[in-house]
């Protein structure tokens, strides 16, 4: 008879950790992420610790983002359990930012580098939610690949929670009954993550006005995209199904709906692709029901690790490569920020675009483009004269990018500082625009062109053309 691993309930959960290592005061563990965050396990395991029985190791526990509910971040708990977030939102980040939790600021592309065999974060336990396959008797790691198959190679104990919800996904996210110790099969293990899609026919109008600057500038026959989710995404999306570009392809870290979306109208091919031709290659998927049905043994949609869906030669390999982030902040000097709002506030991580932005900062591979809103909600400014201090930049003033707003395109590749400063001023809202040239041209720090003047668009810069109107 094959090998099966033992089957246990939410119950024996911290029973099974506190049995294999009685003999440790501290182990730490990798956790599945975002929409397959393995929630039942989560608060079983705070409760026995909230309990104190059965006796159990400090628990360090590491992860990127986590949906719904982290019971293990409630005030009082640190001294036995503690996160180690490389990315975060909800319960994650109001603990880092009052200081029950730590941020592990790592690109997606290194977490590797975090949690080898020797290294810092060496997993001594892997948790994560499963899809068993009926026929083969293999299991999948579904809607959230990551970094977990380092984690479950070097993990002394391997937990995986069998979710019948989550689809059963193809490529590097297949692991075999042997790698894994326990199974927890309980009727309470709760589902995967599920949103709303977009409204792709009625997205905002400054949106939309940034989605048809990309696609109409930068979307060509052939292109290799890596798109987020969220709202300007989405109206790249948009935009490009009313176009007539073809054949597109896909290597992103995330696959939502938008994506999906391009991939059953058929501009979605991989038939360009230089390595893995025919497939869309992602590491996470998160969206709606529909798109989690959609990827259901769909073999045209291929799961890979973060180390690989970000890796800087298969990005680079798969050119022209169309790689479409946003950022919480710009300053005028071309460096951008994600992870801080500023010094004193956390707000989730650098993720995985400083991979790409550094994998195309030559233009001979592909664009790496920052799309942003000019102003926030409040309305104040995206793009600052510098930007505030203690933040971490995920791309800097040294990094090949463009950048896009609702009024124009800055291409500031190949640019000096002062024409850096001049292009990205001209894309700012109209509120603030006239002030930023004013100080540029006044100040020597930023070396004019010949022939600048505060009327004419700089060099690098594509003012918006269309039709879609605005309500400033």
């Amino acid at each position: 008879m094959s090998y099966q691993p033992a089957l246990i309930k939410l119950d024996e959960l911290a029973d099974v950790i506190s049995r294999e290592f009685r003999h440790k005061e501290m182990v730490t563990c990798y956790l599945g992420s975002n929409a397959a965050t393995p929630t039942a396990s989560i608060d079983f395991l705070t409760a026995a610790i909230k309990a104190g029985a059965p006796k159990l190791p400090f628990i360090r526990m590491v992860h990127i983002l986590l949906q719904g509910p982290v019971a293990y971040c409630e005030k009082g708990l640190q001294d036995r359990i503690l996160a180690y977030s490389i990315f975060s939102t909800g319960d994650v980040r109001k603990a880092a930012n009052e200081g029950l939790a730590f941020y592990l600021p790592c690109t997606l592309a290194n977490i590797e580098s975090l949690i080898g065999k020797g290294r810092e974060y060496e997993p001594d336990i892997a948790l994560f939610k499963v899809r068993p396959h009926e026929i083969t008797g293999e299991y999948s790691l579904g809607l959230s690949v990551e970094a977990l198959h380092p984690a479950i190679d070097q993990a002394k104990c391997v937990i995986g929670e069998i979710d019948f919800s989550m689809p059963f996904t193809q490529g590097q996210s297949i692991v075999d009954a042997r790698s894994i110790d326990f199974l927890v099969d309980d009727d309470r293990v709760k589902p995967v993550y599920d949103m709303p899609a977009p409204d792709f026919a009625n997205l905002p109008a400054k949106e939309r006005r940034i989605g048809e600057l990309i696609t109409k500038h930068f979307v060509v026959d052939g292109a290799t995209l890596q798109v987020g989710i969220g709202q300007i995404p989405d109206a790249v999306v948009g935009t490009i199904t009313e176009s007539e570009v073809k054949d597109l392809g896909i290597q992103t870290e995330l696959y939502g709906d938008g994506l999906m979306k391009l991939q059953k109208a058929g501009i979605v091919t991989n038939r360009k692709k230089k390595q893995h031709m025919g497939y869309s290659t992602t590491s996470l998927i998160m969206g709606s029901k529909e798109l989690y049905e959609y990827v259901h043994m769909r073999a045209s949609i291929q799961m890979r690790p973060c180390a690989v869906t970000n890796s800087a030669e298969v990005i680079r390999r798969n050119s022209p490569f169309l790689a479409i982030n946003t950022a919480i902040g710009v300053d005028l000097f071309g460096n951008v920020w994600a992870d801080y709002v500023d010094g004193r506030r956390y707000y989730s991580g650098v993720g995985g675009q400083p991979d790409f932005v550094r994998a195309l900062n030559d233009p001979k591979y592909g664009v790496p483009i920052i799309a942003i809103k000019s102003v926030t909600k409040k309305g104040e400014s995206k793009i600052v004269a510098v930007h505030p201090p203690g933040v971490s930049l995920t791309a800097s003033a040294y990094d090949g990018l463009v950048l896009v707003t609702e009024y124009g395109i800055a291409d500031l590749r190949e640019l000096t500082a002062g024409e850096k400063a001049s292009a990205i001023a001209s894309i700012a809202h109209p509120k603030y625009r006239d002030q930023y040239l004013k100080m540029i041209h006044d100040d020597p720090l930023f070396t004019k062109s010949p022939g600048l003047s505060l009327g004419k668009a700089p060099h690098g810069v594509t003012m918006y053309q269309g039709d879609i109107k605005l309500d400033e």
